[in-house]
């Protein structure tokens, strides 16, 4: 399955004659972002909801951005699917915000892992964080390719 999963997703990404063939990238939530705030230091906080579903049709995570952070300290951003309180992780973020007050507490980061993350058409979104300090919150969108079939 992983095989024609690959092959669907390359015959996609690459038309006829090596063209790139028209894709569409968006941000989850629509037009704005969520606040995800850590548990105490190096813990897990609470899961937010990002989408309460990606669509009728799948998408493909591919980014995420990060911003608002207040402090210089290293977090990590988890994005999960599936139901509240039964999250399944598909990616593992690390964020570093070193000399904030140089950039401004507004400045973010965006980060585009190499490898494609589906989430089948209905899919929930979520997002959760930990860092090492205690309730430090951030700004989270979630980036996601659409127009792939297969």
């Amino acid at each position: 399955m992983a095989d024609a999963m690959l092959r669907a997703l390359f015959t996609n990404l690459i038309g006829g004659g090596g063209a790139v063939s028209g894709l569409s990238y968006d941000t989850l939530p629509d037009d704005d972002d969520i606040t995800i705030t850590s548990g105490v230091a190096d813990t897990l906080g609470s899961y937010v909801e990002v989408e309460s579903t990606v669509g009728s049709a799948d998408a493909w995570q591919v980014g995420c951005q990060n911003s608002a952070l207040a402090v210089a300290i290293d977090s990590k951003v988890l994005i999960a699917t599936g139901a509240a309180a039964s999250e399944n992780v598909i990616a593992q973020i690390p964020f570093t915000r070193t000399d904030v007050s140089a950039v401004g507490a507004t400045e973010g980061q965006v980060v585009i892992w190499p490898m494609m993350v589906r989430c089948p058409g209905g899919t929930r979104i979520s997002a959760a964080a930990k860092d090492g300090d205690s309730a430090r919150a951030q700004n989270v969108v979630t980036i996601q390719c659409t127009g792939l079939a297969g």
